[in-house]
């Protein structure tokens, strides 16, 4: 662990140094904060979990405006959430999703490519305290920012006054990162040359100017571990069946054995994705991601299969955290990370050629896709870079199982006639893959006529029948809906009764 000093190279703003307990004073009612923090890494921890306990303490009553890059851990998060009046652009916290259902916290879903645009335009406002993780303050001022950037560097230019906390528990992460920042209107920029994965155009720090500076405070926790589950075979079945897709792209579209950059979102089944593409037969593999994760490890040691990296976040398990910490000087030669409206920029997403692959909760016959909403209104998460990927890139595939298991028992099916809320239209989808099989979604068909497709090859077989007899049921049209009430009433009788005499 390094000491503060070795840390702090400006002498003025190494005077600013104060208890953490000081610092969140600088959290007044009505207040609007902009922080670090992608996926549970590089969040201010020390200061988030004190300021909650300060503000139970002493303020209870005290509500601000919480903006981030995305998710906070829970530790972090949990807390603080009673004391959260409006949060964005997307999070994970259990307690913060309560508040939100219960219309005590407003929440904000915005694409992330757009969000670090809207902030620094100043759409939301004035930004009144930045709270940013760093390791490294130089001599000059500016800022090595830690495992995650997301917002970081817009907070720190647009806000009235910073929080610095330095976390000594963690690596100095010099040379990892690649810092630009949106233009600002009426200002032109020429578009960023980014035309290859490792491509830097920007610096490795943010330049801050030190008199906004309120507070220096130390922090010595290291980012909380994302919880993974065991992978399973559904999983890893649904993996296959997406490295036999892109196996088909190969031949059909002429790749060679040069695999486009790849978009995996986070969780099992994106880990499951990337460990079967480290099994298949694709060389010098390059990611073009927002988050850096467990199954990306595996190509860091092989100069055979990994190329480079970019993400706007690191986010392991206690294991990958481990493995990174052993590759940590390969890695920072080999993964650059950005602000997120830079990794998930359309512009580049299509410049790229990324191929992006998501999990979305449920999809429907004609290729919508619903990422956010269980039962249209009840909120997961929220769309985070999805949108950003699925709509730009060259192929876009969503994956996910074909059924989930209810609280109550029941098993429901994930392809449905409709989904209860759209995030991605058909226009935005490319593939749809489950552990059954793969469908194609964009080509010269009507909707109606790639509906019979992915029911037969996406939806689970018990569910098949009931889906075949919706069509018969939903008339002409180009995506046929049941308007006839009693009809419709019957067909979904048939619906919860195959749901309930499901049998895995």
């Amino acid at each position: 662990m390094a000491s503060l000093k070795e840390r702090v190279e400006h002498k003025a703003l190494l005077s600013k140094v104060v208890p953490v307990d000081e610092a969140v004073k600088l959290v007044t009612p009505g207040c609007q904060i902009a922080i670090s923090g992608f996926t549970k890494s590089g969040e201010p921890k020390g200061f988030l979990m004190a300021l909650a306990k300060y503000l139970r303490e002493e303020a209870p009553e005290t509500r601000f405006t919480l903006l981030s890059g995305a998710s906070l851990s829970e530790e972090a998060e949990g807390p603080l959430a009673p004391f959260i009046g409006k949060r964005g652009p997307y999070m994970s916290s259990s307690a913060s999703r309560k508040r939100i259902h219960s219309g005590e916290m407003d929440f904000s879903d915005v694409h992330l490519s757009a969000f670090g645009r809207n902030l620094i335009f100043g759409i939301y406002g004035e930004i009144d305290l930045a709270v940013v993780e760093v390791s490294r303050i130089r001599a000059d001022g500016s800022v090595v920012l830690s495992s995650s950037v997301g917002i970081s560097a817009e907070a720190l230019i647009k806000a009235k006054k910073v929080v610095l906390e330095v976390n000594t528990a963690v690596p100095d992460y010099t040379g990892f990162h690649d810092i630009a920042v949106p233009p600002v209107y009426p200002k032109v920029a020429w578009p960023l040359p980014v035309v290859n994965v490792g491509d830097r155009v920007g610096a490795d720090g943010v330049e801050l100017d030190p008199s906004k500076v309120v507070a220096v405070i130390e922090s010595n926790v290291p980012d909380f571990p994302v919880p993974f589950k065991p992978t399973g075979e559904i999983d890893r079945q649904i993996a296959r069946n997406v490295i036999e897709y892109l196996m088909h792209c190969r031949e059909w579209l002429g790749w060679g054995d040069r695999l486009p950059p790849i978009q995996s979102g986070v969780g099992n089944i994106a880990n499951a994705v990337v460990g079967e593409l480290y099994s298949s037969p694709f060389r010098r593999v390059r990611f073009w991601t927002e988050v850096f994760q467990d199954g990306m490890m595996r190509f860091v040691e092989d100069d055979a299969k990994f190329d480079c990296a970019s993400a706007t976040a690191i986010s392991f398990s206690a294991e990958g955290r481990a493995q990174f910490d052993r590759l940590f000087e390969r890695c920072r030669e080999r993964l650059v990370l950005r602000p997120m409206w830079l990794s998930n920029s359309p512009e580049i997403i299509t410049r790229l050629f990324v191929v992006a692959m998501n999990t979305p909760l449920e999809v429907d016959i004609y290729g919508h896709a619903n990422s956010t909403h269980v039962d249209g209104s009840k909120l997961i998460n929220g769309l985070g870079g999805s949108g950003d990927f699925l709509r730009n890139a060259y192929l876009s595939i969503v994956h996910t199982p074909s059924v989930r298991k209810l609280r109550d028992g029941r098993t429901v099916s994930c392809v449905m006639p409709y989904v209860g809320h759209i995030d991605h239209t058909e226009h935005d989808i490319k593939c749809v893959v489950t552990e059954q099989g793969f469908a194609q979604i964009t080509d010269l068909r009507s909707p109606r006529r790639r509906a019979v497709e992915v029911i037969d090859k996406c939806a689970h077989p018990h569910f098949r029948p009931v889906l075949h007899g919706y069509l018969k049921i939903a008339g002409g049209g180009d995506q046929p809906r049941a308007n006839d009430l009693d009809a419709l009433q019957g067909w979904w009788r048939e619906y919860e009764a195959a749901c309930r005499s499901f049998s895995a």
